[in-house]
């Protein structure tokens, strides 16, 4: 999947099942973090989030405490834990009926989706398993939200900060 750049007002991208396309509006109860997400699979609603964060930082701390929506007609669950020394402790997963998706750190620089321990597809959107909506729509969320900002090592980010830092000042 060729990922398009996020817009304002949501994005596209072409997969294998179709265009899955990306609707974002901005809250007026919340803060102004706060979005209403909902993704259309050819123009058919798949998923709605009607409490999301903006990509980055604001996503990845709602997906924290725990952000709740609809799949297809069904409960949709996603959850983070992040800022944990070992890779084995952040993550980012999906829930959706009886199934879980969940993105882990595999090596510094790429993530990997997770069905009952097997890989399934690549935070850059590679898919290795025959896809299917929820595992589509997991990937182009986990993308599009910016997500991979949890996975990151949190002691590698904080040397790296540093070292900027030091060599600007």
């Amino acid at each position: 999947m060729e990922f398009t750049k996020m817009r304002p007002d949501g994005a596209s991208v072409a997969t294998q099942l179709g265009e899955l396309t990306l609707h974002r509006a901005r809250s007026r109860t919340y803060t102004d973090t706060t979005e209403s997400w909902r993704v259309e699979l050819d123009g058919r609603p798949l998923a709605e989030l009607p409490r999301f964060g903006q990509p980055g930082f604001h996503a990845a701390k709602l997906a924290r405490r725990g952000v709740t929506g609809t799949f297809d007609g069904a409960e949709l669950h996603i959850r983070a834990r992040g800022r944990h020394l070992l890779r084995s402790g952040r993550f980012v997963e999906f829930r959706a009926g009886d199934r879980t998706l969940r993105f882990v750190r595999r090596g510094l620089l790429r993530a990997e989706l997770l069905e009952d321990g097997r890989t399934s597809a690549r935070s850059d959107g590679r898919v290795s398993a025959e896809p299917d909506p929820l595992l589509v729509c997991a990937v182009a969320l986990y993308t599009w939200a910016e997500l991979d900002y949890v996975n990151a090592n949190p002691v590698l980010c904080n040397v790296i900060s540093s070292a900027v830092v030091s060599l600007l000042f």
